[in-house]
């Protein structure tokens, strides 16, 4: 029981999640074009906000479900809509998260992305 469970929630989100990073890419851009939106912060916001908001529809209509309360599938499908508007939006373009991805490329001997121009810059 606990497989078939396993197996049912993978070919769930093998579903659910990149369908839910396409469709806010789409919702997102349409949303910032048609509002004017300029700042990079409001953008990232409105993103988030929206695959929130669409995983949780997907759970309220049935398009995800994986737990047997009701409040269950709704958390799980406001997580997984954090997890698409965080793919969608693009992480790597908040500094946090760069800064601290960037730590990891010395370990492995290689150079921090733009490094060589920011070296430049400086010269």
């Amino acid at each position: 029981m606990i497989i078939t469970t396993v197996a049912a929630l993978l070919n769930q989100l093998a579903i659910v999640v990149p369908s839910l990073i396409a469709g806010n890419a789409i919702l997102t851009g349409a949303v910032n074009g048609a509002f004017n939106v300029q700042k990079g912060w409001v953008q990232h916001l409105i993103s988030w906000i929206l695959a929130v908001i669409a995983g949780v529809c997907l759970a309220l209509t049935g398009g995800l479900t994986v737990f047997a309360a009701t409040w269950a599938n709704v958390t799980f499908g406001a997580v997984c809509g954090l997890i698409a508007g965080g793919a969608s939006n693009g992480l790597y373009d908040w500094s946090a998260v760069s800064n601290l991805i960037n730590q990891f490329y010395p370990l492995f001997g290689h150079k921090i992305p733009g490094e060589d121009e920011v070296a430049e810059a400086k010269k």
